[in-house]
């Protein structure tokens, strides 16, 4: 199976070639587009079940989105865009039904903008997790960082949005 990846982190020092498990999309301009296999079994996985290729694609995703944010000059949000990338696609690999889990990443003018989408009608819900608790903290970390967040009204795909710092649109 092949992973998809677009924009110029994507095809940077990451070293991604044709036989890569992230392959290219095509966006123009400000965007990035992935498009990653889960190897768990799609609707069965649950937190316990995400296999180990599953685990390592949050931090993969989180690296590409700086190295794209670093191509645009957008330094100062990278911290909490990795936040929100490595949140929004833990979720979708853990509980999304989908054989692939498609990431969006672009840019506005005034914003940057994070699509995850899973392939899972199941809409998200904004847990509460108690201090001993290991999960359940990951929409609460994007609520908080993010201007806004929600999720499209077929269930399938959670975004946020992130403002752009005046110095850097």
């Amino acid at each position: 199976m092949t992973a998809t990846a677009t924009g110029s982190a994507a095809t940077g020092r990451q070293g991604l070639s044709s036989t890569s498990p992230v392959r290219q999309l095509g966006t123009g301009g400000r965007g990035m587009e992935l498009r990653i296999p889960r190897s768990s079994h799609p609707g069965l996985a649950g937190a316990d079940e995400m296999s180990e290729e599953d685990r390592l694609w949050p931090g993969r995703v989180r690296r590409l989105g700086r190295e794209q944010l670093r191509s645009w000059r957008m330094d100062s949000l990278c911290e909490p865009v990795e936040l929100c990338l490595s949140e929004l696609v833990t979720n979708a690999m853990r509980y999304g039904s989908g054989p692939v889990v498609d990431v969006r990443l672009y840019g506005t003018a005034s914003h940057l903008c994070i699509e995850v989408t899973d392939g899972s009608p199941d809409r998200p819900v904004l847990g509460v997790a108690g201090v001993d608790d290991e999960s359940g903290r990951g929409l609460a970390l994007v609520e908080a960082i993010a201007e806004s967040w929600g999720v499209t009204e077929d269930g399938t795909c959670t975004w946020c949005r992130l403002s752009v710092p005046e110095e850097q649109s």
